[in-house]
């Protein structure tokens, strides 16, 4: 407790000095950086060095920062300290319309980002063995009718292939109801049920006659059209959804970003807040000058009268 005068004693003295000692603050690299941006963290812009530190958090060079302005520094010649205080403003402003420039060009970026992950997960859904659809599903839709993936071509390519292959060799011993099942479901296409009949008949029939080699040639003939189509979607479906044509990547540089009108309106107000600080920047000068210029020709017209005075008074000196 103080004394009455407002003075500690010796004892209050020693107690303070003791709990300042152990009162250093943060000790490691870590922790002194930590306090460091507590300024940034509660929005107290006081510390000496908080500006340059948010800019190296922003990934900008400080030192940039610091020679532009003194560009406009030098350029505008401000003659006190307000006009100084309105070429920093302006010079603040202008480094904050540059970040917003990279903001759009970081969203911009981020959409051409986003595109080619989407366009690498379709590539690694090329490679995948199975598509991602219910075994129920297929059986009941038939993969020429689930939602077209990667996998899924595969898939219905792998079955035509058996199918070509049972027929190259001739073998229609083979029971291709659960491939035919696999295809279409449980409602065939005109296609598949053509494939299917085909089949079944040479299997019951055999390839011995003109007319069952020309019919097992249709059948081939089936077999190539469906995977014909099949490859046709595929490429289409390649198209749209795993390439990236140059067209489609200019589309993603367009301004769709909901965060992209908020920046053009704060770059609009950024450009508002130049133009003023500039004009009033230009108004103070301008009329600075006039006042010099008046205290300049006010005091040549004091020294005029008094020469003019003297030369009255001491004619004799001429």
């Amino acid at each position: 407790m103080k004394k009455g005068n407002g003075k500690l004693t010796p004892s209050q003295l020693e107690s303070n000095r003791k709990n300042a000692q152990k009162s250093t603050g943060p000790r490691t690299e870590a922790g002194k950086r930590r306090v460091a941006l507590n300024a940034l963290k509660y929005g107290c812009y006081t510390g000496p060095h908080t500006m340059e530190q948010s800019m190296l958090l922003l990934g900008e060079d400080p030192h940039e920062f610091k020679a532009f302005r003194d560009s406009l520094i030098e350029s505008r010649q401000p003659a006190d300290a307000i006009e100084r205080m309105l070429v920093e403003d302006v010079a603040m402003l202008a480094w904050k319309k540059r970040r917003l420039n990279r903001a759009q060009q970081g969203l911009q970026l981020r959409n051409l980002e986003m595109l080619e992950l989407d366009r690498h997960r379709q590539v690694l859904e090329v490679g995948r063995e199975s598509a991602d659809v219910s075994q129920e599903e297929v059986l009941k839709s038939g993969l020429r009718r689930v939602p077209k993936s990667p996998a899924r071509f595969g898939e219905i390519l792998s079955q035509l292939d058996t199918l070509a292959a049972l027929v190259k060799r001739q073998d229609f011993s083979q029971d291709i109801e659960p491939v035919i099942a696999m295809l279409y479901g449980e409602t065939p296409t005109l296609r598949g049920a053509q494939i299917a009949n085909i089949y079944e008949k040479l299997g019951e029939e055999g390839v011995e006659t003109e007319e069952q080699r020309a019919l097992a040639a249709s059948l081939k003939i089936a077999i190539e059209e469906e995977t014909r189509d099949v490859m046709e979607e595929y490429t289409l479906f390649l198209q749209e959804h795993v390439h990236v044509s140059p067209a489609l990547r200019d589309s993603a540089l367009a301004p769709i970003h909901p965060q992209w009108i908020s920046i053009v309106r704060q770059e609009y107000t950024l450009d508002r807040l130049i133009e003023r600080k500039l004009k009033l920047l230009t108004q103070i000068q301008a009329n600075r000058k006039l006042e010099e210029l008046a205290d300049h020709t006010m005091a040549s017209d004091v020294r005029g009268t008094k020469n003019r005075a003297f030369q009255k008074t001491n004619p004799r000196s001429y």
